[in-house]
């Protein structure tokens, strides 16, 4: 009986025992999820932030700075980001390394390095599964700074940037600052892309002998605020980061000049010419002839001084009634046995079986002709030049072009990260192979350009030799190459390109027949009054039949111009309904120079083409905050 009365009391005790458990546990439990609740409620919104951004900047006195970036994201279907680290202020981006933490264990994950816009480097992170968890990455990256923008003895930092379209919480920033910091000198704020400004505290203390600077914020959320650090430091206690490693290659590059120039002196120092006066075309050559010997080529006007050439000939004559239009009257039907091929096909296709043709018969058809025969012409005279000195200078001037590309491809490489390649800067070969064959065509056209002509040339070469270092210059990043080592590589290369056209050395054959029609050249540009009325007195009509000649040699109306103060009776193969206009020599010089030009114009010709090309192109930008860092992130 005594036990029944005793259990309702004991019952009632294990009641409220049981009760006064329960309600601690229930205050402990809320007490820990509310230690959670910042980190994991978040967590059941439907978006993708950061839910954590540890940034450590280990800073030296030559403003390298080793950047640790612990960054928590949380993914809503998203498969990864991209970094975009900002390098627009003079700042070399070197030893990029990414990793997963897992458990606090660094392990691989997949990344890739690269850049769309020359004030960045982007560094791609994660695979391409989706995810809807939490991963925690480290990002490690040397950040050295070439200048010092902010002042000599100032150092302004943001490590982390606005350019996050995220909110990100949990923020923690360590600065590790090197000697000669200026106590209590910091300078710790938000700021916004507007530049409005939120003043923040940090703590400075002294850890293993030096000042540490930190900053934590596990409360708040920001979106679109960089967090700023401005310091002060001691006078002499920062230097500017360089780096030597580019100028190697601009030692390289130097060192391939260098040796095209011993090539030209040792090797390939001969082929210089000796000409000596000669009173007429050399071994009976046609202007045509001469005209592609004297700078490699067949020009339209090396086509049409063969006109004039047959009229002087006897095997056609010309009638200038319309000027702008003569009509060429065949006189043989065929060039004398013992003509070169070329010349009988353009003599014989000129006329195409009738005995009078017109330049404007010829117009969009004669070309096939000018084709044909120049391509005979190229290959019976194509030994001009010693075959093992082009080889050379087209080997040197690749190896020269080719530096541009390799450079920023090994910097990358080497310094930026082995998953960085760069391959835009090897398109610099294109401009370069333009710039070989103007300045092929500056030496080649030495004894036949007039002045004006070698002036363009030399601006041509001038001009793409200095867009070519403009653009290198802007769209190389330079956080692989500096400003001053991208010129000097620029100009070295183009000195190179350009100096290895001088290997170039002719034939003996090539040398002996060019001595000759220079010196030929030299007698039409030098003779004198006296001389040329003793050889008109000898053949009256050797004005007409030098001039031909001059026309192919580009001295025509130097040639004219001697024979202003001499009597000079038409041409017997000239002939005009008004026979008074040919007794006139300054008439009929005007005559003959509208004519030829009509001639070119019409021999020449050919069908007009065209064609269109169309392109866009694309970028992207951030905002650092003011200092040197920052930037900020993408999701895809």
């Amino acid at each position: 009986m005594k036990k029944l009365k005793l259990q309702p009391y004991f019952i009632a005790l294990l009641i409220l025992f049981l009760s006064v458990v329960c309600l601690a546990a229930g205050f402990g439990g809320a007490k820990l999820a509310s230690a959670e609740t910042t980190r994991s409620s978040r967590r059941l919104h439907n978006y993708t932030y950061l839910s954590g951004y540890a940034v450590e900047m280990d800073i030296k006195n030559d403003r390298t700075i080793a950047v640790t970036e612990d960054i928590t994201v949380y993914y809503y279907n998203m498969t990864g980001f991209i970094r975009d680290i900002p390098s627009n202020a003079g700042e070399v981006i070197k030893n990029v390394n990414v990793s997963e933490l897992i458990n606090g264990t660094p392990t691989s994950v997949y990344y890739d390095v690269f850049t769309e816009d020359n004030g960045f480097l982007s560094v791609d992170i994660g695979d391409s599964k989706y995810k809807n968890d939490e991963h925690t990455y480290r990002i490690t990256y040397d950040y050295c700074l070439t200048k010092a923008q902010e002042g000599a003895n100032k150092l302004a930092l943001t490590p982390i940037g606005t350019g996050w379209d995220c909110e990100i919480s949990n923020i923690s920033v360590v600065l590790k600052l090197p000697e000669g910091y200026k106590d209590n000198s910091v300078s710790c704020f938000y700021q916004s892309v507007s530049g409005k400004v939120a003043p923040l505290t940090a703590t400075t203390e002294i850890k293993d002998g030096r000042t540490v600077i930190s900053f934590s914020d596990y409360e708040n959320e920001i979106l679109n605020y960089a967090l700023r650090f401005d310091l002060e430091f001691e006078e002499g206690a920062l230097s500017t980061y360089f780096d030597f490693t580019p100028y190697w290659f601009v030692i390289a590059a130097a060192v391939i000049l260098l040796i095209v120039v011993v090539l030209k002196l040792l090797c390939f120092n001969k082929g210089g010419l000796t000409p000596y006066v000669n009173f007429d075309a050399p071994n009976k050559m046609s202007p045509l002839l001469m005209g592609l010997l004297i700078d490699g080529k067949v020009d339209s006007e090396d086509i049409t001084s063969m006109i004039f050439h047959w009229a002087d000939k006897g095997y056609l004559k010309i009638n200038f009634d319309d000027q702008r239009d003569p009509s060429l009257i065949r006189i043989v039907q065929a060039l004398p046995q013992g003509t070169p091929d070329y010349e009988q096909i353009l003599f014989a296709e000129l006329f195409s079986g009738l005995d009078v043709v017109k330049p404007s018969f010829l117009r969009n058809r004669f070309y096939i002709t000018i084709d044909k025969v120049t391509r005979m012409m190229s290959s019976q005279n194509k030994n001009l030049y010693d075959s093992k000195s082009v080889v050379i200078s087209w080997i040197v001037a690749i190896l020269a072009g080719l530096m541009l590309g390799i450079t920023p491809l090994l910097l990358g490489l080497l310094q930026v990260s082995l998953r960085f390649t760069i391959w835009a800067p090897f398109i610099a070969i294109v401009p370069l192979v333009f710039l070989f064959i103007f300045c092929m065509g500056l030496v080649s056209n030495k004894y036949k350009s007039k002045k004006s002509t070698k002036i363009a040339f030399l601006v041509a070469v001038i001009g793409i030799s200095a867009l070519l270092t403009l653009v290198y210059t802007i769209f190389v990043p330079s956080f692989i190459l500096g400003t001053i080592p991208k010129i000097l590589l620029c100009v070295i290369v183009c000195a190179t390109v350009g100096t290895s056209v001088t290997i170039i050395n002719r034939t003996k054959e090539y040398t002996a027949q060019l001595n000759e029609i220079v010196g030929f050249k030299n007698f039409i540009e030098l003779v004198e009054k006296d001389k040329l009325e003793t050889m008109l007195e000898e053949d009256p009509e050797f004005f007409y039949h030098i001039l031909p000649y001059a026309q192919v040699l580009g001295v025509s109306d130097k040639w004219e111009e001697k024979f202003k103060d001499i009597t000079v009776q038409p041409p017997q193969w000239a002939t005009c309904s008004t026979a008074d206009t040919l007794l006139n020599f300054y008439v009929m010089n005007r005559i003959m120079h509208i004519s030829f030009a009509s001639m070119k114009s019409n021999m020449a010709s050919r069908p007009s083409s065209s064609g269109s090309s169309g392109g866009g192109h694309g970028s992207f930008g951030g905002f650092s905050g003011g200092g040197h860092g920052g930037g900020g992130g993408r999701f895809r």
